[in-house]
């Protein structure tokens, strides 16, 4: 016998021939059978157009996963905590290079961001609360970004918790007793409070760790810092000269801790606060980094560890496309003057009520550098 495997191979055939049974009549059979029941079998039109949706959607899914991997990356670099240790965050599902779109020609609209940076805390008495709360107005002509560091022992009226100072507002939304913090109820509650005091709606609230600061700045390889004055680190050796330098994570998170020696305190920390931010911007925007899928799939996966973004009604490519526009020029940071008052939870700060209303007014009109003309002395850079 052949050492080849034959399906008809146990008789001769019917011929005597020893080649096998004819197969024909068995495939006749199942043609007949399938003739039978072929009015019961559905209508296969019905099925593949399901399908056909299905997968339209799954790529435009994909499509603006990567438009929001990149507008969380370059929103993410304005959320600069000061001081903590992590609390964790979900992770970012997927990540990929920023697509090339074309410009709308629809008329823009002016953008405001809320951006929080989060300490860590035991979780009890000293639990996690908004170190840095940073107001960003991206304007209709796309022109630049305005920063606006709201002081955090700012006193407040926190909605359904009474008087308090504003970095405890997240943590009154976000403690969760015997649980881990939930970082989303913290921004909401914060966000509220922020708006109630400013009467500004924010298109989108990002929140972002300690620890992501650090691991997002050595991401991208480092950034480019300017400082007015020296500032020397009350936690460790370094000194930070006046001037130029380049700043790796670790000693990014250590300059952004620091108050103690400065001229105004939490406001000069602020300030470099902002400066840092301006830096970081344009690093992630840089192409080497902003048009680089390596890179960008780094900075997403530190983010998505610890950064917690909501879009409100802004879209992925609305927040991508208005970053990306405004990262090529010059932020504008705008500070306060210190105005140390007393309130029931003890010493607080207070905004000029005047000047505060202007500003907070120019933020809903859109007319922030009208604003900065007539008040150049509170610009911080």
């Amino acid at each position: 016998m052949s050492d080849d495997i034959r399906v008809f191979d146990d008789s001769a055939g019917s011929d005597g021939s020893g080649a096998g049974p004819d197969p024909r009549p068995v495939e006749q059979e199942l043609r007949a059978a399938f003739a039978r029941y072929e009015s019961l079998t559905p209508d296969a039109g019905p099925v593949r157009a399901a399908i056909d949706r299905r997968a339209s959607r799954r790529r435009r899914r994909r499509r603006a996963a990567r438009v929001a991997g990149a507008a969380l990356a370059m929103l993410g670099v304005l959320a600069v905590p000061t001081f903590g240790r992590t609390v964790g965050v979900p992770p970012v599902s997927e990540v990929a290079a920023p697509p090339l779109t074309a410009r709308s020609t629809d008329p823009a609209e002016p953008l405001n961001f809320l951006v929080l940076g989060v300490d860590g805390g035991d979780g009890r008495s000293n639990g996690h609360r908004a170190d840095t709360v940073l107001l960003v107005h991206v304007p209709a002509d796309r022109s630049r970004l305005y920063l606006v560091s709201v002081p955090r022992d700012l006193g407040v009226e926190v909605p359904g918790h009474g008087f308090g100072k504003l970095s405890g507002a997240f943590y009154l939304g976000s403690h969760r007793p015997g649980s881990r913090p939930d970082l989303a109820a913290g921004a909401a509650l914060t966000e509220g409070t922020v708006t109630a005091l400013t009467g500004i709606r924010f298109d989108a609230t990002a929140t972002l760790t300690y620890a992501g600061l650090r691991q997002l700045t050595d991401a991208v390889g480092g950034v480019r810092i300017c400082l007015p004055q020296q500032v020397r680190s009350h936690h460790t050796t370094r000194v930070f000269p006046a001037g130029c330098q380049r700043l790796d994570g670790a000693a990014a998170q250590d300059l952004l801790r620091q108050r103690y020696g400065l001229a105004q305190g939490a406001h000069d920390r602020d300030r470099n606060g902002q400066r840092f931010a301006e830096a970081l911007l344009h690093e992630v925007t840089d192409p080497a980094n902003g048009l680089n899928p390596v890179r960008i799939a780094e900075i997403v996966r530190v983010l998505g560890r610890h950064l917690t973004l909501d879009l409100a009604g802004t879209t992925p490519q609305e927040l991508f496309g208005a970053l990306r526009t405004v990262a090529a020029a010059d932020a504008v940071g705008i500070g306060w003057t210190y105005h140390p008052d007393r309130g029931p939870v003890g010493e607080v700060e207070s905004l000029d009520p005047a000047q505060s209303r202007s500003l907070f007014d120019a933020f809903a009109r859109d007319t922030l550098a009208e604003w900065v003309g007539r008040h150049p002395d509170r610009v911080t850079r």
